[in-house]
């Protein structure tokens, strides 16, 4: 055999195995601008607050979100890879990699849209913020805001019992938080009209103090200044676990 033809077979069982690791890194990689859900939430707020996806399953497809643990044990916030806890007593807490969650969102988050935000005296002013920079309003949002809040008024939810209530029912046992002169980060997520059932339509946001020592479901703010980050959100999976 001639050195040209060693050589052209060489270079192509080279190529052949490039592709094939492409593929394989293909398969098994994540899929980025996703949203990836445990449970739809009209399933979820009818009272199925107990789940059997662990969070180390939830770091293989999101290191941003919110959710909560089962029972309703406080809500859940993730922030750059790590998981958290805000209970009832507002000392959050990173979440245990086998402790198990009935409802959650998360993705992988890369921002496509900055915007600085100043001034904003109210929840319902930071909603018509992003409404009015938000380009399709069909689409899923991630969105990271983080910044200097002058007040952030936030809420927790204490562990229910069975029978489970509906979750109506159980965010009348709430216990909100009232923050002040703070930094931190809000995350969350909207949702369109269209997917209603799905996932609450609309902003649903979490609140994470810089220093981890408060947070919770966001329930009113005033921003003096903050960095609003907002990743479209094109892919929506399902998760579906063994029971």
């Amino acid at each position: 055999m001639s050195i040209k033809k060693k050589i052209a077979i060489a270079a192509a069982t080279a190529l052949a195995a490039v592709i094939l690791i492409a593929a394989f890194y293909q398969l098994t990689l994540p899929e980025q601008d996703t949203l990836y859900q445990v449970s739809p939430f009209n399933t979820f707020s009818a009272g199925n607050f107990e789940g059997n996806t662990t969070y180390a399953e939830l770091t293989k497809h999101g290191d941003f979100g919110i959710g909560t643990l089962n029972g309703l044990n406080g809500e859940m916030i993730a922030l750059n890879g790590k998981f958290y806890q805000i209970p009832t007593d507002n000392s959050p807490r990173e979440i245990d990699s086998q402790e198990k969650t009935p409802y959650a969102t998360i993705t992988f988050f890369t921002s496509d849209q900055t915007l600085q935000v100043a001034n904003l005296s109210s929840y319902t002013q930071l909603k018509e913020t992003l409404n009015a920079t938000i380009p399709n309003h069909n689409a899923i949002y991630a969105i990271k805001i983080h910044g200097y809040f002058d007040s952030a008024q936030t809420r927790s939810v204490p562990i229910q019992t069975k029978p489970y209530p509906t979750l109506t029912e159980a965010v009348k046992n709430q216990t909100i938080f009232n923050l002040n002169q703070v930094e931190g980060t809000l995350i969350g997520f909207f949702f369109p009209d269209s997917m209603n059932g799905v996932d609450a339509i609309g902003y649903h946001l979490h609140f994470l103090t810089d220093d981890h020592t408060a947070g919770g479901h966001l329930l009113e703010c005033s921003i003096k200044n903050a960095t609003v980050e907002i990743d479209q959100t094109n892919n929506y999976r399902l998760l579906i676990t063994d029971t």
